[in-house]
């Protein structure tokens, strides 16, 4: 039998054990949160060391190019071994070639051109190439979703010839479509969809292309990245 202060005794440290069990969830919650608090700021400090190291390689890369520095794929190999060896972080810059597609958005006078953000170029086959453009623009305070879809243009080489079509037009905004100096199309877009679906052909040989430095960088496990490209003038 259990007496009165056996009773009393059990009592007690069941009060004390609920008075114990809130304090030791608040612990261990604060534990938890200072942990999450420590994780968020080590991927704030990744991410800032990755754009960091980007922006430097795009500052040394445009200082370059300013100072007629030559730049070729050997050159640019031995730019990004430093940074790599540097940072300690993923980093591949290389030189490419695109065609001089670019287009020049009437609404807000913005040129956006291949090989830029403002365009995304896709290599479909060895005789054929997407390029996504992008109409919206930063300096001209759009709010950029870069979707990438204004105008959509298939390129394909047929025989010495190349055919450019307009696959589509994502936006209310008119663009003109140039290949180097050449207009292919004025106003495309818009409400209506002007122009899309329509094919031009040119000669293959008529233009160079633009030069373009693609700048990538990204931490070991792939938490942060950069990514920019630069159109050589």
């Amino acid at each position: 039998m259990i007496s009165y202060q056996d009773q009393k005794g059990v009592g007690l440290s069941s009060l004390a054990l609920l008075l114990i069990l809130p304090a030791l969830l608040i612990v261990a919650s604060g534990l938890k949160i200072a942990e999450m608090g420590s994780e968020t700021n080590a991927i704030q400090i990744l991410a800032d060391k990755v754009s960091y190291t980007g922006k430097d390689i795009f500052n040394s890369i445009k200082l370059m190019e300013k100072n007629r520095f030559p730049i070729d794929n050997t050159i640019l190999q031995t730019l990004a071994e430093k940074y790599r060896s540097a940072t300690g972080l993923l980093v591949e810059i290389s030189l490419n070639q695109v065609h001089p597609l670019w287009i020049h958005v009437q609404n807000t006078g913005a040129d956006h051109y291949a090989g830029s953000k403002y365009c995304d170029v896709e290599k479909i086959s060895d005789t054929k190439w997407g390029y996504s453009f992008e109409d919206f623009d930063e300096s001209a305070g759009d709010a950029v979703d870069f979707d990438y879809g204004e105008p959509n243009l298939l390129l394909e080489k047929t025989n010495e010839k190349i055919k450019i079509a307009v696959l589509s037009y994502d936006s209310s905004y008119f663009s003109d479509v140039y290949y180097s100096k050449i207009l292919l199309w004025s106003g495309v877009g818009g409400i209506g969809k002007t122009h899309v679906g329509e094919t031009v052909e040119i000669e293959e040989n008529l233009f160079g292309f633009f030069s373009v430095v693609s700048i990538k960088v990204q931490d070991l496990g792939g938490i942060a990245r950069y990514s920019e490209n630069i159109l050589l003038k």
